[in-house]
């Protein structure tokens, strides 16, 4: 009967072993915040959603949980601080400790992802301050007029910039950082890269990773840049024009058309358009076509400024942003170059690449 007793209490044990294996702990200190909220948020497709919430209390607070779906990452926001702080979710105790004005420097540690994470925020912090001051003695070596000097500092910043770039690099290609990485790249990069590097990141980053939040967002992402590959035909687009008339890509079949993607406060946008205009001018006559898309929610602003610009091509409004979105772009400006038969030639083509393109075509 002992025996039994004995290996009933083992077995219990061993369950709440086992039935903590995904359980997380944190616990925080905040300098300089005496009490508030801190709210524990998720990205998802369209904005963040409030997984749970902690009042702190003479700076200490305290979030507790189970882990599902494995390890994710969260962002924690407190009450009239600026600033995020990146956390990761995994099993075990985390400590936070952080000060006000600095949040997204806090130290993180008690488990691996979290103290790999802070590590390298750090790291990066210090050689980002390298590489300022490299730049700053850069500069000011043009005021000795000497060439050895300008030169010796010219080194000095580009290795500064090289040593973080490396630092970058080997962090995020690791794999025991993937969960890091997928956290990183879904935050920082991921909706400036197409759909062959997203493809490829993903493939590198291996199985097991299904149900992670980052992760998943990333496929999401990658699926939608589909309609974005060379050679896919680009779908019909009807908006109304400056007029309130309904104008369609379709009808511009048997041309050349650059797609821009665009708005009126948008400066990158405005100085682009002035270089299409001169490409618009010479090349139109023999079948290239503009047509702009703007993403503007202020009709009138728009319509001022292609006034103002004198851009005499196709506009119409994307108000409620459903084209914008079913292409995926979210980074003005964004163009596509559509061949006459109406598949994508060219994705994000600006500036110099956009008139060797055209000199091709239309030589």
């Amino acid at each position: 009967m002992k025996n039994i007793f004995i290996l009933a209490i083992v077995i219990l044990a061993l369950f709440a072993e086992c039935s903590q294996t995904d359980h997380y702990r944190i616990q925080g200190n905040i300098q300089g915040v005496k009490d508030g909220w801190v709210w524990m948020k998720q990205k998802t497709e369209t904005g963040y959603r409030i997984l749970d919430s902690a009042w702190i209390k003479q700076g200490q607070f305290e979030f507790e949980g189970n882990l599902p779906n494995g390890i994710q990452s969260v962002n924690l926001y407190v009450d009239n601080v600026r600033g995020t702080l990146y956390v990761f979710l995994e099993p075990g105790k985390i400590q936070i400790r952080a000060k006000r004005d600095s949040i997204y420097y806090a130290f993180v540690t008690g488990t691996p992802n979290n103290e790999r994470w802070g590590n390298y925020v750090r790291e990066e912090s210090r050689l980002y301050a390298l590489e300022t001051e490299a730049s700053r003695a850069y500069q000011q070596s043009f005021a000795t007029k000497n060439r050895d000097s300008i030169k010796a500092a010219e080194r000095a910043f580009s290795d500064a910039i090289q040593a973080r770039e490396h630092l970058k690099t080997d962090f995020l290609s690791a794999p025991e950082n993937r969960y890091v990485a997928a956290c990183w790249y879904r935050a920082n990069k991921i909706h400036r890269m197409q759909y062959h590097a997203i493809d490829s990141l993903i493939k590198a980053m291996g199985t097991g990773m299904e149900k992670n939040n980052d992760y998943c967002l990333m496929l999401a992402r990658r699926e939608m840049l589909k309609k974005q590959v060379l050679g896919a035909p680009f779908g019909e687009v009807v908006l109304c024009d400056v007029n309130g008339d309904e104008r369609s890509l379709s009808a511009l079949r048997g041309h050349w058309v650059l797609v821009d993607f665009w708005a009126s406060w948008c400066g990158p946008c405005r100085r682009e358009g002035k270089h299409v205009l001169e490409l618009y001018k010479q090349y139109h006559k023999q079948g290239f076509e503009v047509f702009g898309i703007s993403i503007d929610r202020n009709l009138d602003a728009w319509k001022q400024v292609i006034a103002e610009d004198q851009t005499p091509w196709i506009h119409v409004c994307d108000v409620d942003g459903k084209i914008a979105a079913q292409y995926g772009i979210t980074v003005i400006p964004h163009t596509f170059l559509i061949d006459p038969e109406g598949k994508i030639a060219a994705v994000n083509i600006t500036g110099e690449s956009l008139d060797r393109q055209l000199q091709a075509i239309f030589q």
